[in-house]
C-alpha cells in the first residue's frame, strides 16, 4: 500500500462523502503562521552549481535532461473522482491577477490508484479487485475524453492562444501506467494469448499492450498544445515487479519516451531507480502527512536524492485548507528544499487531488498567501525553463 496513503486509506473507506469533505473551507487565524509563510514562501535565490555536494552526477544529470520542470500529479479515471474540467484544471496551468499572467505547471502526470465505488485497484499496493484489461480501457477512456482530462487542458490552452497567449513549450503530459495484479489470470487476452500474470513476461505484454492503446489515441486526439511526455509506473516500490519494469524501460527507450517513477521513502529499489529502467526518478519524503514524523525527515529525504540522483517531490493536500499545523508542514518542504538545492532540479508535486484548486478559490488569507507565493515559486521556475528551452 502506498506509503502516503496509509494515513488517508481508512477515511476513503468509510465515508461516503469525502468530496464534500474536501471542500470545506476553514478561515483560521494564526500570526506564527504568517511569519512561517513571510520567512519561508519567498522565491528562492538562484543557487550556484558549485554549492551542490555530494550528488551522483551521472543520475544528476539525466535528472537535469527532463524536459519537464514542474510535475503535477492529476489522479484521474475512477467514479469515485470529480472529473477534471477546464475550470478544475485551470489553476494549475496559469493565473491571471491585475494584468499580470503566469505560466505555472508545464508537466501533468494522470495516474489512477483505485476506485472505491467499483471496488478495483489500478495499483496492486491496494487490496480491491484486480483490474482487467477493460478496466485498463476505461482509464485510457477518461483520459482521451474531449471535454474533460486532456481534452481540458487542450481546451484551456487553446482558448488562451486564441488571446494571443502561447507558451513557448508546449504543456507535457506523462501518462500512469495501471500496474497488472500478479497471479491474475482473468485479465484478458493480447493477440488472442490469454494472459496469466503468474509470468512477468504476461505482464510486461499487458503493460506494453496499454502503451501501445495510449499512442494509438493521442495520435488520433493530434492535440496541438499537448505533448506525450511519456508513461510513469504506477507502483511506487520496485520488489517483485523489477523484470517488468526493466523490460518496460527497454520497450519506451526503443520508442523514445521517458519512463518516470517515484518511489515512496525508504521504497524498495529506490536507490536503483536507474538499474531498473527508469529514465527520470522523484523521491517521496512522506513528510506532510502525518504530523508524528519529525522535521529531519525532510533533510534525510534530500540527502538520500542526493546521493542517489532522485529529484523531489513536495507533497500536501487538502488538510491544508483546515488545519494550521499541516500548513506549517507546507512551509517546511519549501525551506528546506530551499536548503537542501531541492529546486535546482525538476520537482514533482503531490496535491492530494484537487488541493491546489481549492487554494486558488480560497478566500482565506492565509491560504491565499501560500498560493501565492507558492505560485511565485512556480512561475519563476518557469520562466527560467523558457529561457533555457
Amino acid at each position: 500500500m502506498k506509503k502516503r496513503f496509509r494515513i488517508l486509506f481508512g477515511f476513503l473507506l468509510i465515508s461516503s462523502s469525502l468530496f464534500a469533505v474536501c471542500q470545506l473551507y476553514a478561515q483560521t487565524d494564526n500570526n506564527q503562521i504568517q511569519n512561517n509563510i513571510n520567512n519561508n514562501l519567498l522565491p528562492a535565490k538562484p543557487q550556484h552549481k558549485s554549492a551542490k555536494v555530494g550528488v551522483n552526477s551521472d543520475s544528476a544529470n539525466l535528472q537535469s535532461n527532463n524536459k519537464i520542470k514542474d510535475l503535477v500529479l492529476i489522479y484521474d479515471g475512477s467514479t469515485h473522482r470529480l472529473p477534471w474540467t477546464t475550470d478544475r484544471i485551470k489553476p494549475y496551468i496559469y493565473r491571471a491577477n491585475n494584468g499580470k499572467f503566469d505560466w505555472l505547471f508545464d508537466g501533468y502526470l494522470f495516474l489512477e490508484i483505485f476506485d472505491t465505488k467499483r471496488n478495483i485497484a489500478y495499483d496492486p499496493g491496494f487490496k480491491y479487485n484486480a483490474a482487467a484489461r477493460s478496466d485498463f480501457q476505461s482509464i485510457l477512456d477518461t483520459y482521451f475524453n474531449p471535454t474533460t482530462s486532456f481534452g481540458a487542458l487542450e481546451s484551456v490552452l487553446d482558448s488562451l492562444a486564441k488571446e494571443g497567449k502561447i507558451a513557448q513549450r508546449k504543456r507535457k503530459v506523462v501518462i500512469g501506467i495501471v500496474v497488472p495484479r500478479k497471479d491474475f489470470a482473468e485479465w484478458g487476452a493480447v493477440n488472442n494469448k490469454t494472459l496469466d500474470f503468474k509470468s512477468m513476461n504476461d505482464i510486461a505484454t499487458a503493460v506494453q499492450w496499454y502503451i501501445d492503446e495510449s499512442l494509438k489515441m493521442w495520435k488520433k486526439a493530434d492535440y496541438k498544445h499537448l505533448e506525450l511526455g511519456g508513461f510513469y509506473w504506477v507502483s511506487e516500490e520496485a520488489g517483485i515487479y523489477q523484470d517488468a519494469i526493466k523490460t518496460t524501460g527497454r520497450y519506451l527507450d526503443k520508442i523514445g519516451l521517458p519512463f518516470y517513477w517515484i518511489p515512496y521513502y525508504n521504497a524498495p529499489g529506490a536507490a536503483k531507480w536507474k538499474e531498473n529502467g527508469f529514465t527520470y526518478a522523484y523521491y517521496q519524503p512522506n513528510y506532510f502527512f502525518s504530523l508524528k514524523i519529525p522535521y529531519g525527515r525532510l533533510a534525510d529525504a534530500c540527502s538520500f536524492a542526493r546521493k542517489n540522483g532522485l529529484s523531489m517531490e513536495m507533497e500536501f493536500d487538502d488538510n491544508i485548507i483546515s488545519d494550521t499545523a499541516f500548513r506549517k508542514r507546507f512551509d517546511d518542504y519549501v525551506k528546506v528544499f530551499t536548503e537542501q538545492h531541492a529546486w535546482d532540479y525538476p520537482v514533482a508535486y503531490y496535491e492530494g487531488g484537487g488541493a491546489w484548486e481549492m487554494m486558488s478559490r480560497s478566500k482565506d488569507a492565509e491560504i491565499k498567501k501560500r498560493f501565492e507565493l507558492f505560485g511565485d515559486i512556480i512561475a519563476k521556475r518557469q520562466r527560467e525553463a523558457d529561457a533555457n528551452k
